[in-house]
């Protein structure tokens, strides 16, 4: 696999909620803040301008990608000085909502909104900033959006599993499409993707995780010298080689823990010779023992 199969690899959304909007002038609506969900708009026909939080709107036009991973307030509007209604309040029984005081659509626009399904991976969007524009997305998107919005209005069996699949195909496609856009050099995870030597190395970690990676061998697995890929993962990824191990190796063992795996099968998963060692770096990694952790996450999974 790529490298950003491998680091997307264990990421998964649920609660994906999907609206069409088709919106007359004059329009606006207002987003409230939501940390817990990864939001974006598209522009499917028309034009439009979105504002950040009270930042400056910026224009959005037709094909236009407006990605919020960090589920910041916005503002979608057709003027940029427009009092926006808020999204709440709008009366809707479908999933495609007519929306201003006209009478004829100017603009047509897909939202999507989706919260990630283990918190744990987050931090795989730390690097990542408030607002993502994209001007011109890949017809396969377009395509899909499109074929999200059939279903939507299909209300048949197996619907709601559909969506949310797709959700994930969209989120994949959005994060390909801003990688893409990056220059060379840019720092963070999705940064460092772009650097051949980077992502072969996350590659490797994300591929195997237990095995017993060391810098040295890592940089030579990715043909650098030990100083130089050390340096080099440091600047772009913002933590060492091992650092970054080690957090990834807790994330996928909390991951069996809340299964309700054994500590032995947890440990040998994370690249431990003894449940021992697992339990003292789980511990420093969560503030808490491998097996309290586990009560606590089936104890919450049982009143959820």
């Amino acid at each position: 696999m790529d490298a950003l199969s491998d680091v997307l690899g264990h990421v998964r959304l649920k609660q994906a909620s999907w609206a069409c909007f088709l919106a007359a002038s004059p329009w606006g609506i207002a987003f409230a803040e939501d940390k817990a969900r990864v939001r974006f708009l598209y522009v499917a026909r028309g034009d439009c301008w979105l504002s950040l939080d009270g930042e400056p709107a910026v224009a959005l036009s037709t094909g236009t990608l407006a990605m919020l991973p960090h589920g910041h307030g916005f503002a979608v509007l057709d003027q940029p000085r427009r009092t926006p209604i808020r999204f709440d309040e709008l009366a809707y029984n479908t999933h495609h909502i007519k929306c201003g005081g006209g009478t004829d659509s100017d603009a047509n626009l897909i939202y999507g909104a989706f919260a990630i399904e283990d918190s744990l991976e987050v931090p795989l969007f730390a690097s990542l900033p408030p607002l993502i524009r994209i001007d011109e997305a890949l017809p396969s998107f377009s395509q899909n959006l499109e074929f999200i919005s059939r279903e939507l209005d299909s209300a048949r069996p197996g619907a709601h599993v559909v969506l949310t699949r797709m959700a994930d195909v969209i989120l994949v496609q959005m994060l390909r499409a801003y990688i893409e856009s990056l220059p060379e050099g840019t720092e963070g995870l999705f940064g460092a993707l772009r650097d051949k030597h980077m992502a072969a190395a996350l590659g490797l970690l994300h591929q195997r995780p237990e095995l017993p990676w060391t810098v040295a061998l890592l940089a030579d697995e990715v043909g650098l010298s030990r100083s130089a890929f050390a340096a080099r993962f440091a600047e772009l990824v913002g933590e060492p080689p091992l650092a970054y191990l080690t957090r990834l190796r807790m994330q996928r063992a909390s991951l069996l823990l809340r299964a309700g795996a054994t500590l032995a099968k947890a440990s040998k998963f994370a690249g431990y010779a003894s449940e021992a060692s697992f339990s003292y770096a789980f511990r420093q990694w969560a503030g808490i023992a491998p097996g309290e952790y586990r009560k606590r996450a089936r104890h919450a999974a049982s009143e959820s």
